[in-house]
């Protein structure tokens, strides 16, 4: 059951009373077109209200809570107009309901809370009740991940406001945990430019953010500008220097660029980090093969195919059999290979390469 649907099955827990629309006027000085009913959230006098025959003998501060809850549960249930109206029409309804919420929060009835503070944005959408609810968002959506659609949607809501930075900020936390990290870096930026304190943690944010972007842009343009890519990678082994896939995309780059030597320093350097990573294994192979040493090259590619038996390595490792003059090496390969797929471009002209 998604957030929407279970704020709506809260309803249930409501008690609403038929009230006649001369009385309506009478007590809250609201002018309505029709009778009507009056919710009552609190539950432990459920009892004591049901056996009143007079409304009047109801505190006004339970009604006062039951139409705010009411707001904040069902943007859509009937009567929220009229409930907007009449809690604009009694005084110091926002300051109870306030204090409400201070109490349920105290409880840690937390979601409780949230729905009087969804319910109060109705009639008080200042920036202080902003940052209740946000915060109060992203309190619950760390206990349950379903609160995602509901904090971004009051996020949404609080940009409105000029000049608000306190919403972008948790939209970078939400995008950075989507793995949406330029959006993430716009929000944080954001934050900043409409007067977020740039606090150690919102620093820290930022310059994390900055550096996840060039590692992602220098994998994403590895093969097309080694160059490039190596200029956003390399600085970034201050910060990363315990990952081993950082060095392995760095030797992959270095590769490219014909420089095997260095290529196969930054792979010994990812083996040193994590010996398990098949990947650092099979480009050695690759990079000593391109070195002419086939020996080693052979001795690694080996390793790599026990683990992966993927098609590729096989063909080079027949390659590196076939440059290194152990045809009888090779032919038994080749046979796995065709094994292995059969139909694949470089099996298929080893094959006719070797007859």
């Amino acid at each position: 059951m998604d957030v929407k649907s279970r704020f709506a099955d809260k309803l249930n827990e409501i008690l609403f009373l038929e009230v006649k629309k001369e009385k309506i006027k009478r007590i809250f000085n609201t002018e309505i077109l029709e009778d009507i009913y009056l919710p009552v959230k609190s539950s432990n006098i459920v009892d004591n209200v049901k056996s009143q025959k007079d409304m009047d003998q109801i505190p006004l501060s339970f009604f006062i809570e039951g139409m705010v809850y009411v707001l904040g549960a069902d943007e859509n249930f009937r009567f929220n107009n009229e409930y907007k109206t009449m809690l604009l029409n009694i005084k110091d309804a926002i300051l109870f309901t306030k204090s409400k919420i201070a109490l349920n929060v105290k409880e840690k009835k937390y979601e409780d809370a949230y729905i009087l503070l969804k319910g109060l944005l109705n009639i008080d959408d200042s920036v202080e009740v902003y940052d209740k609810i946000i915060i109060m968002a992203e309190e619950l959506r760390n206990k349950d991940k379903s609160y995602k659609e509901e904090e971004l949607e009051i996020i949404e809501k609080a940009k409105v406001k000029e000049g608000y930075p306190l919403p972008y900020f948790y939209e970078a936390i939400i995008r950075r945990e989507e793995g949406d990290f330029q959006k993430a870096l716009f929000c944080i930026n954001n934050y900043i430019a409409k007067g977020g304190e740039q606090t150690v943690e919102v620093t820290e944010l930022k310059e994390s953010l900055k550096l996840v972007i060039d590692y992602e842009m220098g994998k994403e343009i590895l093969f097309e500008q080694p160059k490039e890519a190596l200029k956003l990678l390399l600085p970034l082994l201050q910060d990363f220097g315990n990952d081993a896939t950082l060095y392995y995309y760095i030797a992959v780059a270095y590769r490219i660029l014909e420089n095997f030597e260095k290529a196969i320093y930054y792979l010994n350097e990812a083996l040193s980090i994590d010996s398990n990573i098949v990947e650092v294994v099979n480009e050695l192979g690759i990079n000593y093969a391109s070195l002419g040493n086939f020996e080693n090259a052979i001795a690694y590619l080996r390793k790599a195919f026990e683990v992966t038996k993927s098609v590729e390595i096989c063909t080079n490792l027949i390659m590196c059999y076939l440059n290194s003059g152990d045809v009888e090496s090779a032919r038994k390969h080749l046979d796995i290979a065709k094994k292995l797929d059969p139909k694949d471009e470089i099996v298929v002209q080893l094959e006719g390469m070797m007859g």
